[in-house]
């Protein structure tokens, strides 16, 4: 499981490019959704922003109002795909380390 550190009040933004088996994977039709949860509290939900269908890219954000509100410690985070078909499938789930701001306004 990945483990990624994140101070809080910061943007969040991740480029993601989904792939399998080395190739990448069109998102036409799909429905993708994130969610950040500490122990099984929800924390906050990720805005999911398409880039490429065909290229399988996308964007996972929270502004840094959104961040700021969020507990420091340690947040468990996935995302789910609902294909054109209604399959659905989630990824591994990895850590996001929420960490105090040392410089804030």
């Amino acid at each position: 499981m990945a483990n990624i550190t994140h101070k809080r009040g910061d943007t969040l933004e991740w480029v993601v490019s989904l792939t399998q088996n080395g190739s990448v994977v069109d998102i036409t039709g799909w429905t993708i959704t994130s969610q950040i949860r500490q122990e099984t509290t929800l924390t906050d939900s990720l805005t999911v922003v398409i880039v490429s269908l065909e290229n399988g890219q996308f964007n996972l954000s929270a502004t840094p109002v959104q961040t700021a509100s969020w507990s420091l410690g340690s947040h468990s985070v996935d995302v789910e795909f609902i294909d054109a078909g209604g399959f659905v499938v989630s990824s591994q789930t990895f850590t996001l380390q929420l960490v105090r701001d040392i410089t804030y306004v």
